[in-house]
């Protein structure tokens, strides 16, 4: 569900991933040299069957220079994650997780923006319900919040629109929490739990109830939120 209409839109980043894989390559270049060191040789011809070029002692120096190299890379890698809490939201995959520098500590299913389209024919106003990508913050917290109707949601059940706050306030359908990172998008509970999963919201991320509880605990304003 989702509060405002205003749409924004950063790439997110991606560098995490790059250096994860930059270290796993260079994992398999080590096994690769241990293997060859080791395959076929017996103790007492390990070393007079290897060509001149790949002796023993060369191998033991690429394979201390290969791990030196791993460890600057996860140290790099560690140093890309914030030292505190981040959520990060996976709006392809509809997976929201909550992570400690490179931990995860909750991770699971949630609901994004349907990407479809509302138009008010007598208004000439349209809105698309997405979620926006790229970097936010977390700007607020609310328990027991009240969903105030916008516009849109009368048009979407045919109703007429009020002219004031009255009849505009609904209860019950956000779950305990929500946790706002701007223009009017949350994230918080639902009642449609069995669609978990699937990209139907307004734009705001839905989540059940347990990692729900779990984000509003750890998500202090101003820690980070990834939306990609």
């Amino acid at each position: 569900m989702r509060f405002g209409a205003t749409k924004l839109r950063i790439s997110a980043p991606q560098i995490w991933w790059a250096a994860g894989g930059a270290v796993l390559i260079a994992a398999f270049l080590l096994v690769l040299i241990v293997v060859t060191r080791r395959d076929g040789m017996g103790p007492e011809e390990s070393t007079s069957a290897l060509p001149a070029t790949l002796d023993l002692p060369t191998l033991r120096k690429q394979a201390a220079s290969l791990e030196a190299r791993i460890q600057k890379l996860t140290e790099r890698q560690n140093r890309l994650f914030p030292s505190g809490p981040a959520i990060l939201v996976d709006s392809g995959a509809n997976r929201i997780s909550l992570v400690q520098g490179p931990r995860v500590i909750v991770e699971g299913k949630c609901s994004t923006g349907s990407g479809l389209e509302l138009t008010d024919t007598a208004g000439n106003r349209t809105w698309t319900f997405e979620t926006p990508r790229g970097f936010f913050r977390v700007l607020s917290k609310v328990a027991n919040p009240v969903w105030y109707r916008p516009d849109w949601a009368f048009i979407e059940e045919g109703e007429p629109i009020p002219k004031g706050h009255a009849g505009r306030a609904v209860a019950n359908v956000l779950g305990d929490y929500a946790i706002g990172f701007g223009d009017g998008y949350f994230i918080h509970g639902t009642l449609y739990t069995r669609l978990l999963g699937s990209s139907v919201t307004h734009g705001c991320i839905r989540v059940d109830d347990d990692i729900l509880d779990k984000l509003y605990r750890a998500a202090q304003p101003g820690i980070p939120i990834w939306i990609y």
